[in-house]
Protein backbone atom coordinates (compact mmCIF):
# COMPACT_ATOMS: atom_id res chain seq x y z
CA UNK A 1 0.00 0.00 0.00
CA UNK A 2 1.31 3.35 -0.87
CA UNK A 3 1.01 5.99 1.87
CA UNK A 4 2.18 9.51 2.33
CA UNK A 5 1.55 12.23 4.84
CA UNK A 6 0.59 15.52 3.26
CA UNK A 7 -1.74 17.72 5.29
CA UNK A 8 -2.92 18.26 8.79
CA UNK A 9 -6.54 17.81 9.76
CA UNK A 10 -8.52 19.87 12.26
CA UNK A 11 -7.27 17.78 15.18
CA UNK A 12 -3.55 18.16 14.22
CA UNK A 13 -3.08 14.57 13.09
CA UNK A 14 -1.27 13.67 9.91
CA UNK A 15 -3.59 12.80 7.06
CA UNK A 16 -2.67 9.55 5.31
CA UNK A 17 -3.44 9.22 1.64
CA UNK A 18 -3.79 5.63 0.45
CA UNK A 19 -4.26 3.82 -2.83
CA UNK A 20 -5.93 0.48 -3.48
CA UNK A 21 -3.57 -2.24 -4.70
CA UNK A 22 -3.78 -5.96 -5.37
CA UNK A 23 -1.52 -8.61 -6.79
CA UNK A 24 -2.21 -11.48 -9.15
CA UNK A 25 0.32 -13.88 -10.67
CA UNK A 26 3.25 -11.90 -9.25
CA UNK A 27 2.00 -8.67 -10.85
CA UNK A 28 0.91 -5.71 -8.67
CA UNK A 29 -1.95 -3.46 -9.80
CA UNK A 30 -2.86 0.05 -8.66
CA UNK A 31 -6.43 1.35 -8.79
CA UNK A 32 -7.16 4.60 -10.58
CA UNK A 33 -7.51 7.61 -8.28
CA UNK A 34 -10.82 8.49 -9.96
CA UNK A 35 -13.49 7.38 -7.46
CA UNK A 36 -16.00 6.52 -10.16
CA UNK A 37 -13.57 4.48 -12.21
CA UNK A 38 -12.83 0.81 -11.76
CA UNK A 39 -9.58 0.91 -13.76
CA UNK A 40 -6.54 -1.00 -12.50
CA UNK A 41 -3.06 -0.48 -13.92
CA UNK A 42 -0.04 -2.76 -13.53
CA UNK A 43 2.93 -1.19 -11.79
CA UNK A 44 6.59 -2.09 -11.69
CA UNK A 45 6.98 -3.66 -8.26
CA UNK A 46 9.04 -6.59 -7.04
CA UNK A 47 8.78 -8.27 -3.65
CA UNK A 48 12.09 -8.99 -1.95
CA UNK A 49 12.83 -10.61 1.41
CA UNK A 50 13.47 -8.20 4.29
CA UNK A 51 16.94 -9.65 4.89
CA UNK A 52 17.93 -9.03 1.27
CA UNK A 53 16.62 -5.46 1.47
CA UNK A 54 18.59 -4.84 4.68
CA UNK A 55 21.75 -6.15 3.02
CA UNK A 56 21.24 -3.94 -0.03
CA UNK A 57 20.60 -0.89 2.13
CA UNK A 58 23.38 -1.84 4.55
CA UNK A 59 21.03 -1.79 7.55
CA UNK A 60 22.10 -3.76 10.61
Amino acid sequence: MKTKSSNRCVHCHDVIETRHVFSKNNQVFLKSSDLLSNDWSPINFQWIPVIKMQEQLDIT
